[in-house]
């Protein structure tokens, strides 16, 4: 019996069992659910990187949204797709976006391709050859121009995943075909791990897809039943399968879509491991777990997080076996399954066996076509046999493969030693010696073994690691083994260059290293087969004790024996900087990560779960030869590292734990509630936040700074962004600015200028006064290399800081990176040789949360709670506050600048005023919709600013702010609304000139919410008939969310006087309000009239 109670929930008709569909085109049913479930919950990530923060809920309506959105993103970024399927490349964040790319290109008529990150640059270039891959897409911050160096491909970013999840309605993108039309349709590329070679691609069918609800209509057998149906048993799984793995788009499709499952997954910065997990069991709100059996086997020895197990209905453990003794502990907690599959057969039928039978698969009789023939050694390997009465959906591996009769799968199984339960079998090693290691990632010898045996010291080697972390190596010399010490380290050292070789040959997360080195023993000989092949079980079984003994040392740190360690490679515990350098240099050597910045996430730079695993190790090994130190080995695991994963989070982290005081056991996942709660949680992240920096600015020297004597030179941060780029423009055109330094976060600034500035009509840059520079500006240095930063230092005597990045969805952690950006500006300042100015550009974002109707003083804020509550806000209030403390401790002149909205350009007819922003789309729509609204009650007050003339106005108060008349007695960095003061109205000024400007004058004015039901009526036109057309000429549609919700909006109107701007600004003094030319212009660049 398969012990199965079913669903304790309500469970929707549309995910029933009896309901199930086996012929139903799987990238259609989230319009199905969006229709029938529409707030169903069945997706869910944290908001976060830290679980307390809580999760953002994709529903059906929001999933199948954001599909149709992809789906129209892709047609308009590739064209209408011919009749074969081009194929389109995806690296990415563990995220959503790849079930978004995957279903809407098939709707689109393409084909995605799926790469691995942990693929070789050899690897990735077979695939994308293979594939015929001439298109690549890539989420925002992933490294691959190393490959695309090395292949011509028609590259994009995609879209961030909150906008492709944004509420704003998508028309529904049409898909006619039906199932039988269909089925044999490319939908996927995906690709095998490159186990026995090179990854090569597998293409899946649509047909394919279907496996995973025909699974669930198997036949029951004597009381044991599918084991998606165990799967229905939960409400919300926590899932930690890599969606680029087939594991990972099995589960989340089975499960999400078909079950009603809700799956919840972690944070795409956070690499999934034994801490995330555990905190995911006690903080989120889910009743079972998705993952490979790496994140499990560490729990099942800690008490606490066995007893977390019990709220759960199910592990599922997946890509690869879970230990014997790890699950036994572990189903003595909750129900254990073992999930099997491969990318060339998708699902597999099975039923679902007892609960202590955890680690047995039942395969179907009768529909999975599957045949267990004997090997030997009472072993059976697995094959598959096409059966004419089933169909495809039943037996994958021939809609992938439709020529074969027959599929080995090359895995070897040993049956039940209960007679009553002959139909069980359990997983136990691999026919064609490929090693299964413990984080699922597949890992083939041969290749390693010969390398191994190129050394003239070796006569053979066999490599092992099943179910482990990383593998090991048996090493027969043809002679006596070598003894510990000297002798041992120097047979060693003679096969560094046959180790290096055989890494050369394997894939970043199976490199072998010298302490997983074991040698034969004489008296135990090696059982050759014939051409000098070992006889890998019998072998593996004589030396199964030696292999868990070097395994266990070389966790708990090897020893160190006298005169292994010179002082150079030694760790000052005592001394961040010491640390800091030493992990650079081992993480240089042992990952290849050349090029780490003290801010930069060992993850994204290219740091995996093994790399991880020997860091730690080595810290072990730091810890022993320490002279003096707290810190215990035993403290040291690698949820230190995942929780502290920068250079200088790590060491601040190590020197804490080192020092005699009560040591810091945070793992970085908090695990109990916190009493902090709302706003007054959020007013101390951004109080902690603003004194982290102010603790490390510069203290003033006092010392004479040189005058200014042969013009400005003007450091611009942000030149490649709208504001950015007008302002470069005019400082271009100023006669008293000598030389202009762009730092930016790409190294392509210059070419991009080059291509919009012409767009935008803006001055021809002369490359002998614009220099442009590659910056990471939270790196105390700037990213730049040291003379170049004294340079700067020496002759940069202002500063305009306009790089932030806009995204309201971000939490105030996430700008982090931009606050310490101030701080290290202000730092620069303040030890530059002539006392450089700062001008920050802030937001009246920063006083977003202003309570009462008096008027915002034109003074610094201090009160941190009165920023708008999103982390663009609160950062922006941060940063105001640190330049102003700059000025107190460190001496450094500031001026800080709250720009309100920023309209189009005026002065020229190019340049463009983006309609996907609020207000241009309620133009640009209003000449479709021939209706225009003549209020707009919750932002009557008009006091935007042109952005060409927002940037003279900056470049004014720069000067002005900056004049040395004006030093005597600062003490405090200097404010500035910089708003229209002759402010305009909606209803009296931009309406009427609206209505007058539309060419033909058959726009009617409509009070406002009467124009929000015009706009919601062809919204629902343009879903129903999927014009994309449509969505071009009637922007708003997508933010008809937003206009509704303005309805009836009761927002006070905050004043912000601009008294101080206007006296600096001649340009802001004479700019007058918003005017019909100004209409007229941006009219003419929305193409809504001729110029």
């Amino acid at each position: 019996m398969s012990e199965s109670p079913g669903p304790q929930y309500p469970v929707a008709p549309v995910f029933r069992r009896e309901n199930a569909v086996p012929h139903r085109l799987v990238h259609l049913i989230p319009d199905e659910l969006a229709r029938k479930v529409p707030q169903h919950s069945l997706f869910a990530f944290p908001k976060t990187e830290r679980l307390q923060d809580g999760f953002v809920e994709v529903s059906a309506k929001c999933f199948a949204n954001a599909i149709n959105r992809t789906s129209w993103y892709l047609a308009s970024l590739l064209g209408n797709a011919p009749q074969e399927f081009p194929c389109v490349g995806y690296m990415g964040r563990n995220d959503l976006r790849y079930f978004l790319l995957m279903f809407g290109a098939i709707k689109a008529g393409y084909k995605m391709l799926f790469l691995s990150p942990k693929n070789s640059d050899a690897g990735h270039l077979n695939v994308l050859e293979t594939s015929d891959c001439h298109i690549f897409l890539t989420a925002k911050g992933v490294k691959f121009n190393h490959i695309l160096s090395q292949r011509t491909m028609k590259t994009a970013t995609v879209p961030e995943l909150e906008e492709l999840l944004d509420d704003t309605p998508a028309p529904v993108y049409p898909y006619t075909k039906t199932f039988e039309e269909a089925r044999l349709d490319p939908c996927l590329i995906l690709h095998t791990t490159g186990s026995t070679g090179l990854p090569k691609p597998i293409t899946w069918k649509l047909e394919i897809l279907s496996t995973y609800e025909a699974w669930r209509l198997i036949p029951d057998v004597n009381g044991f039943v599918p084991t998606t149906e165990v799967y229905q048993e939960a409400r919300r799984a926590y899932n930690a399968m890599p969606l680029f793995h087939t594991s990972g788009l099995n589960t989340g499709i089975t499960m999400s879509l078909l079950l009603g499952v809700t799956t919840v997954y972690g944070s795409p910065g956070v690499i999934p491991h034994a801490a995330y997990a555990d905190a995911f069991h006690q903080l989120a709100e889910i009743d079972a777990s998705v993952g490979p059996p790496a994140v499990y086997e560490e729990l099942a020895h800690e008490p606490a997080s066995l007893e977390r197990f019990h709220k759960l209905r199910y592990i599922l453990v997946c890509g690869a076996p879970l230990s014997q003794q790890a699950g036994d502990i572990m189903s003595g907690h909750t129900r254990l399954i073992s999930n099997f599959g491969a990318t060339e057969t998708a699902a597999l039928p099975r039923l679902a066996p007892a609960v202590k039978d955890w680690q047995y698969y039942f395969w179907h009789p009768s529909h999975s076509g599957i045949q267990l023939r004997d090997h030997h050694d009472g072993l059976f390997e697995l094959s598959l046999v096409q059966c004419a009465k089933l169909d495809h959906v039943y037996q994958g591996i021939f809609s992938t493969f439709p020529e074969l009769q027959e599929y080995c799968m090359h895995d070897l199984y040993s049956k039940h030693p209960d007679p009553a339960k002959g139909f069980l079998y359990k997983w136990t090693s691999r026919a064609d010696d490929v090693v299964v290691l413990g984080n699922g990632e597949n890992l083939a010898p041969a290749l390693m073994e010969a390398s191994l045996k190129s050394s003239s010291e070796v006569r053979g080697a066999m490599v092992v690691g099943h179910g482990r972390f990383e593998p090991a190596a048996l090493v027969d010399l043809g002679r006596a083994p070598p003894a510990k010490g000297s002798d041992h380290q120097a047979t060693l050292k003679a096969l560094e260059p046959a180790i290096t070789e055989a890494n050369n040959d394997a894939p970043a997360h199976g490199h072998l290293d010298a302490q997983h080195i074991l040698f034969a023993a004489e008296d135990r000989p090696i059982r050759y087969l014939g051409q000098g092949k070992i006889q890998r079980h019998q072998t593996f079984e004589l030396y199964e004790k030696d292999f868990d003994r070097i395994y266990r040392e070389a966790e708990e740190g090897p020893m160190v024996h006298e005169g292994e360690a010179d002082d150079a490679s030694r760790i000052d515990f005592t001394s961040q900087s010491s640390i800091k350098v030493w992990l650079q240099t081992f993480i240089s050597d042992d990952s290849g990560i050349h090029e780490l910045g003290g801010n930069d996430t060992f993850f994204e730079a290219g740091m995996n779960s093994l790399r991880v695993i020997r860091l730690i190790r080595e810290l072990k090994r730091q810890v022993k030869i320490a002279d003096d130190t707290q810190l215990a080995p035993k403290s040291l695991n690698p949820a230190v590292v995942y929780a502290h994963p920068t250079l200088n989070e790590l060491s601040e982290h190590l020197v804490k734990m080192a020092k005699p005081v009560a040591q810091d056991t945070d793992s970085g996942y908090q695990t109990a509630d916190s009493d902090e709660t709302g706003a007054d949680s959020k007013l101390r992240d951004m109080e902690s936040l603003l004194d982290k920096y102010v603790q490390s600015l510069p203290v003033d020297d006092q010392r004479q700074r040189s005058p200014v004597t042969e013009g400005t030179t003007v450091l611009l941060t942000g030149s490649t962004g709208s504001l950015g780029s007008y302002l470069l423009n005019e400082l271009s055109n100023d006669a008293n600015v000598q030389h202009i330094i762009c730092l930016d976060r790409s190294a392509t600034a210059a070419e991009k200028h080059r291509e919009t500035g012409p767009e935008r009509g803006l001055s021809p840059l002369d490359p002998k006064r614009v220099e442009f520079l590659k910056a990471n500006l939270a790196d105390p240095q700037l990213g730049l290399e040291k003379e170049v930063y004294e340079r700067l230092k020496d002759t940069v005597t202002h500063i305009i800081h306009c790089q932030w990045p806009v995204n309201f969805n971000w939490t105030l952690s996430s700008f982090e990176p931009s606050v310490a950006g101030v701080r290290n500006l202000a730092a620069m300042a303040a030890n530059s040789a002539h006392s450089a100015f700062v001008l920050f550009v802030s937001s009246v974002a920063s006083l977003g949360g202003w309570k009462g109707s008096e008027a915002i003083p034109e003074t610094p804020i201090h009160d941190l709670s009165v920023a708008a509550n999103m982390g663009y806000g609160q950062s922006k209030l941060i940063a105001e506050n640190l330049l102003g403390k700059a000025a107190e401790i460190s001496g450094v002149r500031s001026a800080v600048c709250r720009a309100g909205i920023v309209a189009g350009p005026i002065e020229r007819e190019l340049g463009l005023w983006n309609t996907s922003e609020y207000i241009p789309s309620i133009i640009v729509s209003s000449a479709y919709l021939n209706v225009f609204p003549k209020t707009f009650p919750s932002r009557d007050h008009i006091d935007w600013l042109p952005v060409d003339k927002l940037s003279k106005i900056l470049v004014e108060i720069l000067s002005s702010a900056s004049h040395p008349s004006d030093r005597q007695g600062e003490v405090d960095t200097k404010i500035y609304h910089v708003v229209n003061p002759q402010a305009a109205s909606w209803s009296a000024d931009l309406a009427p000139n609206v209505l007058d400007a539309y060419p033909g004058s058959i726009v009617q004015p409509l009070p406002y919410e009467e124009w929000v039901e015009r706009l919601k009526a062809s919204a629902e036109e343009a879903e129903n008939d999927g014009n994309m057309d449509i969505v071009e000429r009637n922007p708003a549609i997508r933010l008809v969310d937003f206009y509704e919700g303005a309805i009836g909006a009761t927002k006070g109107q905050r004043v912000l006087p601009a008294a101080a701007s206007s006296a600096a600004s001649k340009t802001l003094r004479e700019l007058g309000p918003l005017s019909r030319d100004w209409l007229d212009n941006w009219m003419v660049q929305w193409g809504l009239r001729v110029a």
